[in-house]
């Protein structure tokens, strides 16, 4: 059995210190050494000199003074320096891609998007390629992608997708050897969970789900601070979870599924069924506005949506018993009108006091909020590759 060196224990112990000293500032910053050392139960000295190598790489920086005690100096406190880099991140679809260039902390400074003549991955490529170069984002730190569909472990290839038609696409090293950065890949709802985790309404809780509702209806789960992707990443399918076997039917979810309830389809076939007399809506924002100014049948339509998404959402709290739940997707526009009988109906059927524990939040959505969870994806990436980095004289542990 091989035997790892001493200063190979040595290099792998500094780049776990460095990397959760990194993420104690991340996390809890502004913050002093004396607060890290405390917290991480690392010397000061230990503290000391990872806090003096992130700042000399540009990752760290002394902010600002903290508040006189009384006694002695007063601390200097650390922030993460996320102006330090710029990202990028692409949400593709088969008609098109939305890129957000975003600084470390997957603030957006510019958006662009590029409709696609055909989703080739070949073809893609030289549109993401394309769109960087238009938004002068062609020498970002990282790229991320996010899309519909199963992920590997990889970060790299897409195992199925089939929005895209794509089985076994090693799309990421095609994009890493056309555009010379690192790129991540990752299935478009574990993206936002990832985008929470670290930037979002998940930041600081070790585990809890993000629930997405628009098109289809999906879900990301954060475990222990990682998020749980599954075999082949096929975790978080929760729009095919079965409800009723005598339910209503939609294309690609089958019968009476969680998506054949509250996707956009769905709601939209319900409201050409429920709304005689008024002009067929042509998406649900127009179908929200109609309920939003007082149409009795429209929110009513809404109200038992609310009512099918606490039932749905209680099978996660029973299951998770998570105390956090975050609410998401293009779906969420109309959170006023779902929420309410969401509550209701999460608290009634859920275990327990279960469901009067668990926080909703409703993350407020943009156009670019697919494309921000992508950046978020190489924001993170390279902050912790250059975080965990190991090198030079001095001896961090």
């Amino acid at each position: 059995m091989r035997r790892s060196s001493p200063a190979g224990a040595r290099d792998l112990m500094r780049a776990r210190n460095q990397l959760e000293v990194f993420q104690e500032v991340h996390l809890r910053g502004p913050v002093s050494r004396a607060e890290i050392a405390s917290t991480l139960h690392l010397s000061p000295a230990t503290v000391t000199n990872i806090t003096g190598d992130l700042i000399s790489r540009g990752l760290l920086y002394e902010a600002r003074e903290a508040a006189a005690t009384g006694v002695g100096r007063r601390a200097i406190l650390l922030e993460v320096n996320y102006a330090g880099a710029e990202v990028a991140g692409v949400k593709l679809s088969n008609a098109g891609i939305t890129c957000a260039v975003t600084n470390l902390n997957a603030e957006v400074s510019r958006t662009g998007y590029r409709p696609l003549t055909g989703t080739e991955p070949a073809q893609v490529v030289e549109a993401v390629h394309g769109l960087l170069a238009e938004l002068d984002a062609a020498d970002v730190a990282a790229l991320g992608i996010s899309l519909p569909g199963m992920v590997v472990d990889d970060g790299s290839t897409v195992a199925y997708s089939p929005l895209l038609a794509w089985s076994d696409v090693p799309f990421g090293q095609m994009l890493k050897e056309r555009l010379h950065v690192p790129v991540t890949v990752e299935n478009d709802v574990n993206a936002l969970a990832l985008a929470e985790s670290w930037f979002g309404y998940g930041r600081g809780h070790e585990s809890f789900l993000v629930v997405t509702l628009g098109r289809g209806v999906g879900m990301g789960i954060v475990l222990n601070g990682e998020v749980y992707r599954g075999p082949r990443g096929g975790a978080g399918e929760f729009g095919h979870v079965l409800l009723d076997p005598s339910g209503p039917e939609i294309a690609h979810a089958g019968r009476g599924t969680i998506e054949a309830y509250l996707s956009d389809e769905a709601l939209l076939r319900e409201a050409r069924r429920c709304l005689p007399g008024h002009s067929e809506p042509a998406d649900v924002e127009e179908l929200t506005a109609v309920a939003t100014a007082g149409n009795a049948e429209a929110a009513a339509l809404f109200e038992e949506g609310g009512r099918v998404l606490g039932r749905a959402l209680s099978i996660l709290v029973n299951i998770f018993a998570p105390s956090l739940i975050v609410l998401s997707g293009e779906g969420m526009r109309a959170a006023d009108l779902l929420l309410p009988a969401t509550r209701t109906e999460l608290e009634r059927v859920s275990f327990g006091d279960l469901g009067r524990r668990v926080e909703l939040v409703v993350h407020d959505w943009g156009d670019d909020a697919w494309a921000r969870g992508a950046a978020s994806l190489a924001a993170s990436g390279h902050l912790i590759r250059m975080a965990s980095r190991t090198g030079g004289a001095a001896d961090l542990v």
